[in-house]
């Protein structure tokens, strides 16, 4: 695909995000919004089509009208589906643009999802796969949720509905939910600490309710295996916010999935009632729920991916340790000292900081001793004086 195919394509997927999000309002005004919006999506995407189809970059595009541009794609020998309602389409966006006249919201839901067919068969035959295929192969990155998608995908086309919309929730959850996972907190008390919440080393269950992760509360409210999902809402919330989400279609995409926990690695437990089986398991549900995991997932994607952190290419050459030189637990020579520099010992600096006399400077250690065989046993964190300041 070219990279101006592409281009097009995102400006097209984020003003279909805003189509969407209008026609579902279900108001009047909303819906003559959106039926603008989607007119102008679907002009992107065959504009999108003809620049993929046009080799040479010969043919002209800027003058012509949509009925010329649809001419254009008959000429290449693509189909088009329901030619009729997208004409009409065009033409209740010019009544509605430039004569101002309101448009049912029954006739919008129609023609938005007449468009939606119209794209993807018109992708499908250009570049071989649907708006949504492109997004997940183009630019979503690779991993777990990704297969997992192209998976949930191919359930789809088999229509196996239940499969599908569980492996998006798989998706859902390898991504973002496990954060909320208490699974590992079932045997650790109240009183004590995890090594693997407290060193970083698994987010899992990072941003549950810290008074929910302990064995305690677990085995007091814990009744299914589902219960170890413990989504605190409005963290929910304030992640949505931050990365320009609409919570209610994530929260939509929850309610219109099956809920599911991966307790040991690759050991996924599911549950849904007998009336999502009954209602939600159709291609309508699957598009929604696959256009909302995608949207969260390349914002996420692209919010972490605009996160900074400080070099570590280079590296300074450590200050000299002095030998019996006193570790304090804080910055300070009136702090508690928790040892002292010994031979025997490897020592790496972490940080270099003021103390809380701004005159002096200290260097914030850990101290290994050289003979350990524990991971923690005999190590020592603490900050030292640093004399040569």
């Amino acid at each position: 695909m070219k990279h101006s195919t592409l281009n097009t394509l995102m400006v097209a997927k984020a003003i279909y995000g805003e189509t969407k999000s209008l026609v579902n309002v279900g108001n009047k005004h909303a819906s003559t919004a959106g039926i603008i919006l989607l007119q102008d999506f679907i002009e992107l995407v065959v504009l999108a089509a003809l620049d993929e189809l046009d080799v040479d970059e010969t043919r002209n595009l800027e003058s012509k009208s949509f009925d010329e541009l649809l001419g254009e794609l008959k000429k290449f020998k693509v189909p088009i589906v329901k030619s009729g309602t997208i004409k009409a389409l065009n033409k209740q966006r010019v009544i509605a643009k430039h004569y101002g006249q309101l448009t049912e919201p029954t006739s919008v839901i129609n023609y938005f999802n007449v468009a939606r067919r119209f794209v993807d068969e018109l992708l499908s035959h250009v570049v071989g796969c649907g708006l949504q295929e492109i997004f997940l192969t183009d630019m979503l990155k690779d991993g777990k949720a990704k297969d997992l998608i192209r998976e949930s995908i191919s359930c789809a086309e088999s229509k196996k509905y239940l499969d599908a919309l569980v492996n998006l929730r798989k998706a859902f959850y390898s991504e973002y939910e496990f954060e909320y996972c208490i699974y590992q907190f079932r045997n650790i008390g109240s009183g004590q600490k995890g090594f693997l919440g407290l060193l970083g080393l698994d987010l899992t269950g990072v941003k549950a309710h810290y008074w929910k992760k302990n064995s305690e509360w677990i085995s007091e409210n814990v009744k299914s295996p589902s219960n170890y999902l413990q989504v605190n809402h409005e963290q929910l919330k304030t992640d949505c916010i931050e990365w320009g989400l609409n919570t209610v279609d994530v929260e939509n995409f929850r309610r219109l999935t099956p809920t599911v926990v991966e307790t040991e690695k690759d050991s996924w437990h599911v549950e849904y009632e007998p009336h999502f089986a009954a209602n939600e398991l159709n291609q309508e549900n699957f598009s929604y729920c696959l256009d909302v995991l995608l949207s969260f997932l390349i914002k996420k994607q692209e919010i972490e991916s605009n996160r900074k952190w400080p070099k570590r290419e280079l590296s300074i050459s450590p200050p000299p340790i002095y030998i019996g030189n006193p570790i304090y637990k804080m910055p300070s020579r009136d702090s508690e000292v928790l040892g002292h520099v010994e031979e025997n010992f490897y020592y790496s600096v972490e940080k270099i900081v003021s103390g809380f006399d701004p005159t002096e400077r200290y260097l914030y250690v850990h101290l290994t001793p050289q003979d350990s065989e524990s991971l923690f046993e005999g190590h020592i964190w603490g900050y030292l004086l640093n004399d040569a300041s």
